[in-house]
């Protein structure tokens, strides 16, 4: 019997979780309403006509969440298209666009999100599918968690459930993918793989009784779990369902003669075919019948194919373990051992010989752009030393803390033999899934949330191994004090000084001067509408870096090249290849062949350099050559054929050193209109001399251009 005050404790420090989590998440929405609300322009918001197609969006979601503003653009697609699935899209990659391999389910999510927020409003749900990504994430994870402790304490029992459950919650490396504003698919790809894991440790991690039913349904239920994930996102879901089938070999392996339950390793076969069956209706799902492409990144039916292959070989392995014999004594053994060898390497051999035709993931020039510029592409190691911050090291062992905890645990009670059977099999289950995804951790941090979330159902066993033991075990009295306070230092090193800096992040985000985060998010808002306002006719086609075009495509539909998705290398390469062509007549032809219509290059996320070095390592050439454009940017000595225009920082936004260059590509201006303009330009940006000697050459083309003239007059009453 579980004291009461162990309970108490636990229920208690959950309850003060779940407010601390909505109190940060009510800061985070407090500060995107009043970021959003900022407005430099005098233009009232969806005044003016724009072109076909496009909307200005004012809700400017959190930094952090770049992912989130593409899942609203797809969503907003797909409604407006009125289909269920998006595979392309026009913004990117211009002038050809290029495929979209997200799974729809977080589209499907945002669009019913957005149906219920325009419910009564009479105005288009597509309006309304930015708000949806902000409450988008929270949602999903009451829904998600509740399932996820619904399933634990099924099959253990509701103390040590609320115990995971309370490790996941204080986990920031978790929670941050459910954080409000941040709708991504990994935190949804990290609940279908935990409850893969999960019900295969309650099915008995294959050994169950021949009269137990529910074996068969638990490793059914983890099937589809696990087809769910490698839907969501097969990079994430591969590792860990080839950890979790050698576990189940391990398991199988060391304990292949327990009697008491027994093994059972038809199970594997049940959790194989219910496996490839689920991932190949998902496959259909998404693909059929236009787009069954032949790309590895994501689900494919060679994956599920190789799951099933997987499965008959470890289920026959444990036969043969368990029986005493070995596993192929016939030739038809042979032929299908060797057949299903073949299909489980089929996905490895594929990505080997077929290369970056069927795996883009495997470009060099990708790879260069994922280690050096994304963050989360980053080791441990690697993001302790990012901009020198090396006191982050103190950061990294807290957000540790239940690792340490948990694994010191279980150690305890499997070295001491307090661990029972139940717990050692189901330990040596996930030991390798886990192994593997927090080696993976280590040499990129992405793979962090999952690696938590296995690392959590540790803490379960741990829990319900405790609570096995017999009454009066100074094991148990132990345990149970431990289970009543170590949720508590959690809770002080996680979601407290988040919620914490949340607040703090709210109260001082209009602070003067505004941090890059909000002035250049708002700054890029603020271009992008108008640009749309003076092309009503034509949607603006803009060569720019990756993270300015993902705002750019986000808030107002404008159509971009190069943003940071392995989908768009041939975009991410023609970008790469403007900004580093060497001559006037190549940059000139390059804008051309993809329709660029204008230029926009921010102080502070200038990729122009960063583009140019990534191709030459990717053609294996040690230094970029000199960049026309570069050059014309910085000099400010236009060819008639680029019109730049003046974007004066406005003030109110406390950045004023930084500075955003928007230059037009007009391959029919001429003469006249380079220098005309030219001088509006040097006029604008207050240099009154570049001004007056513009407009001297435009008077030489045209004596009397009574436009030219006015200009000069308002420089002449400016002098002193």
């Amino acid at each position: 019997m579980v004291p009461r005050s162990v309970r108490f404790s636990i229920l208690l420090c959950l309850a003060l979780t779940s407010v601390v989590l909505a109190a940060a998440g009510f800061g985070r929405w407090s500060m995107i309403s009043k970021v959003s609300a900022i407005s430099f322009s005098d233009v009232a918001p969806h005044s003016v006509k724009l072109p076909p197609g496009t909307r200005e969006e004012h809700l400017v979601l959190p930094n952090s969440s770049v992912d989130a503003r593409w899942w609203v653009v797809h969503t907003k697609k797909m409604l407006r298209d009125g289909t269920w699935r998006v595979r392309a899209t026009a913004l990117d990659n211009s002038p050809h666009g290029r495929e979209v391999h997200w799974s729809s389910f977080l589209m499907w999510v945002l669009a019913l999100l957005a149906w219920v927020r325009s419910w009564g409003t009479g105005q288009p749900t597509e309006w309304f599918v930015a708000d949806a990504a902000v409450a988008a994430g929270p949602l999903l994870l009451a829904v998600f968690f509740s399932a996820l402790w619904w399933t634990a304490q099924r099959a253990f029992g509701w103390l040590p459930a609320t115990f995971y459950l309370l490790v996941l919650l204080t986990t920031q490396g978790v929670v941050r993918t459910f954080e409000l504003g941040e709708a991504d698919h990994h935190g949804i790809v990290l609940v279908f793989a935990s409850a893969c894991a999960l019900c295969l440790i309650a099915g008995g991690a294959g050994f169950a009784r021949g009269t137990d039913a529910m074996a068969p349904r638990w490793f059914v239920a983890s099937g589809l779990a696990g087809a769910a994930a490698l839907w969501v996102s097969a990079s994430t879901a591969l590792p860990i369902l080839a950890g979790l089938g050698a576990g189940g070999l391990l398991t199988g392996l060391l304990f292949a003669r327990s009697k008491e339950p027994p093994l059972r390793p038809n199970l594997w076969l049940v959790w194989g075919v219910t496996g490839c069956l689920g991932s190949l209706a998902f496959y259909l799902l998404e693909y059929f019948p236009r787009h069954m492409s032949w790309r590895l990144e994501v689900n494919h039916p060679l994956y599920a194919f190789a799951w099933l292959g997987g499965s008959w070989l470890l289920c026959r392995f444990l036969e043969g373990r368990r029986d005493g014999k070995f596993p192929f004594r016939k030739a038809g053994d042979w032929v299908k051992a060797a057949l299903c060898v073949l299909v489980a390497a089929a996905p490895v051999a594929a990505i080997t010989m077929a290369g970056d035709r069927a795996f883009w993931v495997s470009d060099t020039f990708l790879l260069a752009l994922h280690k050096e510029y994304i963050s989360e592409f980053q080791s441990i190691a690697g993001i302790l030393r990012w901009k020198g911050q090396e006191q982050n090291a103190l950061v990294w062992i807290i957000l540790y803390f239940w690792i340490w905890v948990i694994l010191a645990g279980a150690l305890a009670l499997w070295v001491s033999g307090k661990g029972d059977a139940l717990f050692r099999r189901a330990l040596l289950l996930l030991l390798p899934a886990t192994a593997i995804m927090q080696l993976l951790a280590f040499w990129q941090v992405r793979w962090s949330s999952a690696a938590f979330a296995l690392w959590a159902l540790w803490g379960l066993l741990a829990v319900a191994a405790v609570l096995r033991l017999p009454p009066g075990s100074r094991w148990l009295s132990r345990g149970l004090a431990l289970l009543a306070s170590v949720p508590w230092i959690a809770f002080v090193l996680g979601p407290l000084p988040a919620a914490a800096f949340a607040t703090k992040a709210e109260r001082s985000c209009l602070d003067a001067p505004l941090g890059e985060d909000v002035g250049g998010n708002l700054l890029i808002r603020d271009v992008t509408h108008r640009l749309l306002q003076a092309s009503p006719g034509q949607v603006p086609t803009v060569l720019t870096g990756p993270n300015t075009s993902t705002e750019m495509a986000y808030h107002g539909g404008v159509r971009v090249l190069g943003t940071l998705y392995w989908e768009n290398m041939p975009g991410l390469k023609k970008a790469a290849e403007m900004f580093a062509a060497g001559t006037e007549e190549e940059t000139k032809r390059l804008l051309s062949e993809a329709g660029v219509t204008h230029i926009v290059v921010p102080s502070w996320s200038n990729f122009g350099e960063a583009y140019a070095s990534l191709l030459a390592k990717a053609r294996g050439e040690t230094n970029p050559a000199p960049s026309y454009l570069d050059a014309v940017l910085k000099s400010e000595e236009f060819p008639v054929w680029l019109r730049p225009f003046a974007y004066p920082i406005p003030t109110a936004t406390g950045i004023d050193a930084q500075s955003v260059r928007v230059v037009a590509f007009l391959p029919s201006q001429n003469d006249f209109e380079a220098h005309f303009y030219r001088g509006i330009y040097h006029f604008e940006s207050r240099q009154p001399d570049k001004a007056r000697a513009q407009f001297a050459e435009a008077l030489a083309l045209r004596p009397g251009e009574p436009r030219v003239q006015a200009y000069l007059r308002q420089l002449d009453a400016a002098m002193p």
